[in-house]
């Protein structure tokens, strides 16, 4: 059996909150402003004010809504999350002109479908930052690769098609004009802006929160939610089946595997289809836990569906929008520093950590520092590689331990020039306890090691 992956493309209220047992039964609170904010906008404004980010959603509804306790859990139920999260997603049409076939002249008009989810947005502004597949916005065929005419469809907006008696019919729904503001098919995500979008403003889209975990447990309960077959945007449910593996995808559509993209992905058995691309891949709280970007297809094989990591996601969408607002210019590329150093693997291991939740960790191994690496007199070759940190000026912005080689690359998505790039390692020292060392080394990150990646 040939296994084949396939793509699967076809507010936060600034007023003061009065909080009394009289809101209970209530699922939105309307401001004098005219906006409109949720109850998980309320928990996570009182979560701030207090400072008690330990308070569940359940604690919340009970404490200081005066939900009882059948009324709370039916809220705070996995039900409840995924309608929210609906809010969130959107549908993706992405037009493209191609050559005409011969004998015609001129150009044909193609389109690719999929989904996306909303990470930002200001319903002052009326504008929004969505997050996809970058092969849903591209077409290798097309006199612009990567699509200049694509629109969003929120929740319940989305257009209409379908075939009566032999005809086919178009119903347009409610578009909203959106611009590729960057796209990378290394890591096989775009990010797409809304600007000034009175549909937006109007409307009861929300952002959904990236989860902030870099390893998502096997077993955890997760869904998508997206465009299926274009037939507009619902949800389906799974578990995690494994936390990371690699695929390989042919973007260009050719028989030529040189040019295949290999993806770091984790997989689940979520129902997708063509369509789910770039949708949303959601944890029981409501968080971004990955972006859905194929399948398995073939013949006896079930539920193997893949998303690209949260971890790797939201560092290249948040790289993305960095350089379009520092800039103003849309890239079809995204840069990431490259240090100068070799990494292989030196096999991996299973682990099994104190509450029993078992993963697989690679020892990643420096194997060669070439000249002018920025770590060249601080790492040694056979360093184990333990944990990598960055810092702009005292803030740490990350602090993440290496559990595979991939780990180094991803980080690194989050360095901009002038941030502290911190590297622990384990060396060999026969005077050290069970013989390895730890030691820890630091080192600037100029702007001239910065690489583009398509």
């Amino acid at each position: 059996m040939k296994k084949i992956f396939k793509c699967a493309a076809a507010v936060a209220a600034a007023a003061a909150i009065a909080l009394t047992p009289a809101l209970a039964g209530c699922t939105q609170i309307s401001y004098s402003s005219g906006g409109t904010v949720s109850i998980r906008d309320v928990y996570e404004e009182v979560k701030a004010e207090t400072g008690n980010e330990e308070l569940t959603f359940l604690e919340f509804l009970e404490e200081y809504l005066g939900y009882s306790g059948s009324q709370a859990e039916e809220l705070a139920s996995l039900k409840s999350t995924i309608n929210r999260s609906m809010l969130s997603a959107v549908s993706v049409l992405a037009d493209f002109s191609v050559p005409a076939q011969p004998p015609f002249a001129g150009a044909d008009e193609v389109s690719s479908v999929g989904s996306g989810v909303i990470i930002d947005i200001d319903k002052q502004a009326g504008d929004m930052y969505v997050v996809t597949n970058a092969h849903v916005v591209f077409y290798n065929d097309a006199y612009d690769e990567f699509s200049t005419d694509v629109s969003v469809y929120l929740f319940g907006y989305e257009y209409e098609s379908w075939t009566e008696n032999g005809q086919y019919y178009f119903s347009e729904g409610q578009p909203v004009t959106a611009e590729v503001i960057g796209a990378s098919l290394t890591y096989d995500i775009a990010v797409l802006k809304v600007a000034d979008s009175d549909l937006v403003r109007n409307s009861y889209a929300v952002a959904a929160e990236w989860t902030d975990e870099e390893e998502i447990d096997i077993g955890e309960t997760v869904y998508a939610i997206g465009n299926p077959l274009d037939e507009a945007l619902g949800a389906t449910t799974g578990i995690v089946s494994r936390q990371s593996q690699n695929i390989s995808i042919d973007m260009y559509d050719t028989d030529d595997t040189s040019d295949d993209f290999n993806y770091r992905v984790m997989r689940t058995d979520v129902p997708i289809n063509e369509g789910n691309s770039g949708g949303g891949l959601f944890d029981s709280d409501g968080k971004i836990v990955g972006i859905v970007n194929a399948k398995t297809i073939g013949e006896d094989v079930d539920s193997m569906s893949y998303a690209i990591p949260a971890s790797v996601a939201r560092r290249a969408a948040e790289n993305m929008i960095s350089a379009y607002e520092r800039t103003g210019q849309a890239n079809i590329y995204i840069s990431r520093p490259v240090i100068g150093v070799t990494v292989t693997s030196n096999g991996t291991a299973p682990s099994v950590d104190e509450i029993g939740m078992v993963s697989v960790e690679e020892l990643a191994s420096v194997s060669s520092i070439q000249p002018g690496s920025i770590m060249r007199g601080l790492l040694e070759e056979n360093d184990i590689l333990t944990n990598i940190a960055l810092y702009n000026g005292d803030e740490k912005v990350e602090d993440v331990k290496i559990v595979r080689i991939e780990t180094i690359s991803e980080v690194l998505l989050a360095a901009r020039a002038g941030y502290t790039l911190e590297l622990t390692v384990l060396r060999a020292d026969s005077s050290a306890e069970e013989g390895m060392a730890e030691l820890t080394f630091s080192a600037e990150i100029p702007s001239n090691i910065f690489s583009s990646f398509i």
